[in-house]
């Protein structure tokens, strides 16, 4: 007897997991073949500082054929962030049939001026040296401008030379830190110095007086730098055309020394 009603136990237990399998099979059969190709996408919500149109928006997506389970999120943040103006993206699927959308812009945060042989082309690029804009846009452009090098004229996300990131990376502090000094800045030289050192002439927007500084521009250089500048500005040094606190000395140059 014992024996028999283990037999009926481990039948029932066998039925019991095939007809477990059999639900699982057809629950899958019901998802792939019935359910999810119904699942369209009827909802998108949007959070982002780019402000894009929903014409924009849908072709940045190109949801064509797809529904709400064929959509990998993944990849589609991805897809995302292949436009050069998207700094990052995030997609949360919400069922049944919404999607929404984290999307945040790059920020611009200088413009170089490239020379195309006919006349200068404005390329913005930001923190990370990632070009955002080429050409001028829909309106004016308000950054620090950088000169020297020769700029080859970039395409949309083309990236800047690492030395050149590395200032970019201080002036996105600079602007981080203290916002008011960085909106002080109008220009920005790269003076090279041997095969890859290079000093910076800073211009800023209220003193006409340029200022060689070190290549480390930070918020307590510029700081110092607009203090000697303000001061030689009031005239009592005479005119000055040019002055240098490169290695934490300052000089200058009076126009009738030039």
């Amino acid at each position: 007897m014992t024996i028999v009603r283990r037999m009926k136990r481990v039948r029932t237990l066998a039925l019991s997991i095939v007809g477990i399998l059999l639900l699982v099979l057809l629950a899958e059969i019901l998802w792939s073949f019935i359910i999810s190709p119904r699942l369209v996408i009827r909802k998108i919500t949007l959070e982002s500082d780019l402000g894009l149109t929903d014409g924009q928006l849908l072709e940045m997506l190109n949801l064509e054929g797809e529904t709400w389970a064929s959509i990998e999120v993944m990849e589609m943040q991805k897809r995302l962030e292949s436009y050069p103006v998207v700094r990052k993206a995030r997609v949360v699927k919400v069922f049944p049939d919404s999607l929404r959308l984290y999307i945040y812009r790059r920020r611009p945060l200088a413009v170089a001026l490239i020379n195309t042989g006919e006349r200068p082309l404005p390329a913005v690029f930001d923190e990370e040296g990632y070009a955002v804009q080429v050409g001028t846009g829909s309106g004016p452009i308000d950054l620090p401008i950088l000169s020297g090098p020769r700029f080859p004229e970039p395409a949309l996300g083309a990236r800047m030379p690492e030395s050149i990131r590395m200032i970019l990376t201080d002036l996105s502090e600079l602007r981080d830190e203290d916002p008011k000094l960085f909106a002080l800045v109008s220009e920005i030289e790269i003076i090279p110095q041997g095969n890859e050192g290079y000093d910076l002439r800073m211009y800023m927007n209220h003193i006409p007086i340029p200022i060689l500084i070190d290549r480390d521009l930070t918020v307590e250089s510029v700081r110092q730098a607009v203090l000697v500048l303000d001061v030689l500005a009031s005239g009592s040094a005479g005119i000055v055309e040019e002055a240098d606190m490169r290695g934490g000395h300052v000089v200058f140059r009076r126009v009738e020394e030039s």
